[in-house]
């Protein structure tokens, strides 16, 4: 409660600051001159992943050069989806949910409101994630496929920036995979004097047993603008097409958020915004004795494992934008706290709690200019990890001895220090882009289980001991774009990614999927990425193509032992993982009638990467929970003169069956010989009541498929009807 009450103080102090020299000015800004970030107009357009209308404008991209940029314009493989279209068409369930139609992206799920993408065969911490451009990424990030990226209310989207490959010289380590830039909703609109607007959103599915609505305010006095909300929902136990899943319910929401921006002056802007997000009961149901099998999946032996996260980000950003040397520049301060406690019951009436509370402190300071050499953008930043950890065990209610940490090292610091310059050259109809970025990273634990010595007990001589290590990079990039004509470029690119090992990495002892233990000597994973691709917006069709090869160097490879702790398969922790991935991806849209459009994407890749196999000899294996060949196939209807639209979608993912090692001893999450190919038909439709208030029916899983989303824990829905309203005044 008494994080609440700073929480919103902090924020109540801000808007006191911001609006105090209101009395004092008077002169009314007009809209066009407000400053507050206002995003200037697109006239290329981009392909629609959703099927909307090749003629809509779409929104430009922050992420894909850390700078406001066209996404047509930039030399990689950029999606920008709109948040109107994720919360009022499509009615995503989560962030990653929004990811799951984009080409190259697989969205694996543990429990039925948390999900992890895999970004071109990455997942988890080498994907980076961001929100306003404040990193959510952690140093206690679990490794794989985790939870973590479902701590961000979907109402919060103004848009979803997706930047598929490494991106590390521009925002330093874990961006290897892709980066995703959530950019929150705020005021776009300040006019003179005071004005409100209130909504009311709405999303309720019969398969997914689950509810929720959200309370937002929006307005303006003057030159200050808001936008916040607050957010409840509720889960059951989802319904597959072969009948209830049992223990997948019960996980309850609530959500908070509130955004302020103000102009000072005529080129500076201070915003202030934070969030909120408590989640509880989240089940880990494949761990348990109710897991239902699927195609051979084995059944878990635990009685319960359900999981609580609450996380806090808060941050204050003073930007200007007025010409001169430095045309623009932004200063941002951040803080962020997250909560995790698991909460585990076994045979034998044995229980344990575990978790850590993480604060982090960040400092981030980004300048464009316009020079002779081109135009630069660069800056520094720093971001600061404090984390303590614990763990209980009980026997029949009785706690037992003092334990040393819990998942990750106790008493334990991290830190990430980045500078970064990129200069943007412009010559006839050729871009060239050269970046190049250095990374100091520090990691240090007090309390660390010393995996030598046996057992937990940290009055056992030698069992607690610490771990310290820092590590230094320097990565470049390279990447060209060719204007073919105003309709057409060609693009290639060479880039390197990078990312430190974490908290999680150098002092886990955690079972998950896998059993693992600290390994204090590991080195930073290090990737070259090549790729090559094209774009073309057409007054009727609209499309881009990728491929792309990535290098592999020094990844950690978690390898199974063949040792059975607990009945899960005990793994260890090797900079191994040299190899290498590549692939493909489509998308397009073509309007073949003015009202009727046609999309759809395609995705493809394969992979190999050095493991331990029997007898400790190293070799050849897949990535992890490869993603398979997925496609997606629509047709949408969205007549001019009409409020109404229909849209049915046909989605298909191969057969995965290119397992790694670990993955074939997943047996609870992946049948033998991989997860089955499966396809699935979805309707939506809507209306508009107004300008701004809109219905919207879907029935997903048309044909009610048993499925299963490769390396999940559970199987999706059966026929789903969602329903979703937002109402507006």
């Amino acid at each position: 409660m008494g994080r609440r009450v700073m929480f919103w103080a902090a924020l109540a102090l801000g808007a006191a600051g911001l609006c105090w020299p209101l009395a004092a000015e008077a002169d009314e800004v007009p809209v066009e001159d407000s400053g507050i970030e206002v995003l200037p107009p697109v006239v290329i357009r981009a392909p629609r992943v959703d099927g909307g209308p090749t003629d809509a404008p779409a929104a430009g991209s922050n992420a894909a050069l850390r700078r406001e940029a066209l996404s047509f314009d930039v030399p990689a493989a950029v999606s920008v989806l709109e948040g109107d279209d994720l919360t009022r068409r499509r009615l995503v369930r989560t962030v990653p949910d929004a990811l799951r139609r984009l080409p190259g992206v697989l969205v694996q799920k543990t429990a039925p409101n948390q999900g992890s993408p895999f970004i071109r065969g990455f997942t988890g911490y080498q994907n980076l994630l961001l929100i306003d451009g404040v990193r959510l990424n952690h140093s206690a990030f679990r490794a794989g496929p985790n939870q973590y990226w479902g701590t961000v209310d979907p109402y919060t989207m103004g848009r979803l920036e997706v930047v598929r490959g490494p991106h590390s010289v521009l925002y330093g380590s874990d961006a290897i995979g892709g980066t995703v830039n959530v950019a929150t909703r705020r005021r776009e609109r300040f006019l003179p004097g005071v004005h409100t607007n209130t909504r009311l959103y709405g999303r309720a599915a019969s398969a997914e047993a689950r509810g929720g609505a959200r309370l937002e305010f929006e307005g303006n006095q003057n030159n200050l603008g808001w936008l916040g909300g607050v957010t409840l929902r509720r889960f059951g136990d989802i319904q597959s097409a072969s009948g209830p899943l049992p223990g997948t319910g019960g996980i309850e929401e609530i959500a908070g958020d509130l955004r302020l921006d103000r102009r000072i002056g005529r080129h500076w802007n201070v915003t202030l915004a934070g969030q909120h997000f408590k989640q509880t009961n989240a089940p880990r149901t494949e761990t348990t004795i109710f897991s239902v099998p699927f195609r051979g999946t084995t059944v878990g032996s635990e009685l319960r494992r359900d999981q609580d996260q609450e996380r806090t980000l808060v941050y204050g950003r003073v930007s200007y934008d007025g010409g001169g040397r430095v045309e623009r520049g932004a200063l941002t301060l951040s803080w962020q706290r997250h909560d995790e406690e698991r909460d585990r019951l076994r045979t034998g009436d044995r229980q344990d709690l575990q978790g850590f509370t993480l604060n982090q402190l960040g400092i981030n300071a980004q300048f464009e200019s316009c020079t002779r050499i081109g135009r630069l953008t660069y800056g520094a930043e720093w971001y600061h990890d404090e984390v303590d950890s614990f763990r209980r065990n009980f026997v029949a209610g009785v706690e037992g001895g003092p334990t040393i940490q819990g998942a990750i090292g106790d008493d334990a610091r991290y830190d990430l220090v980045g500078v970064y310059l990129e200069d943007h050259i412009h010559w006839r109809r050729w871009d060239f882009f050269l970046g190049a970025r250095f990374t100091y990273a520090r990691a240090e634990a007090n309390r660390v289980d010393n995996p030598s010595v046996a057992g937990s007990d940290p009055t056992t001589p030698g069992n607690v001991i610490r771990v310290a290590n820092d590590w230094t990079s320097l990565v470049g990039s390279l990447k060209a774009r060719y204007a073919v004509s105003r309709k057409v470029s060609v693009y290639g690119s060479v880039s390197q990614g990078f990312r430190a090992p974490s908290l999680h990495d150098l002092t886990s002892l955690d079972a998950t999927s896998v059993v693992e233990s600290p390994a204090p000597g590991l080195e930073p994973e290090k990737t070259v990425a090549f790729e090559l691709g094209a774009k073309t917006e057409q007054r009727r069709f609209s499309g881009e193509a990728a491929v792309w090869y990535t290098r592999i160097d020094d990844a950690i490879i978690r390898s199974p032992t063949g040792a059975l702790i607990g009945g899960t398969p005990e793994v260890r922790k090797d900079n191994i993982g040299d190899g290498y991935a590549y692939g493909f991806e489509l998308a397009g849209a073509l309007r073949v009638r003015r009202s009727w459009t046609v999309f759809g994407n395609l995705g493809w890749m394969d992979s190999r990467v050095k493991e331990l196999g029997a007898g400790g000899s190293l070799v050849d294996s897949h990535l992890s929970r490869q993603n398979p060949l997925h496609s997606t196939l629509g047709l949408r209807l969205e007549p001019e003169c009409s409020r109404g639209w229909l849209q049915a979608e046909w989605e298909y993912a191969g057969k995965a069956d290119q397992l790694s090692l670990r993955d074939q001893g997943d047996t609870r999450r992946i049948p033998p010989g991989g997860t089955p190919a499966w396809s699935v038909v979805n309707l939506r439709g809507g209306y508009r009541l107004g300008s701004k208030s809109s219905l919207t029916l879907a029935v997903e899983n048309l044909f009610d498929a048993n499925y299963r989303t490769h390396g999940s824990g559970q199987n999706e829905p059966g026929i789903n009807v969602v329903l979703g309203f937002v109402f507006d005044w």
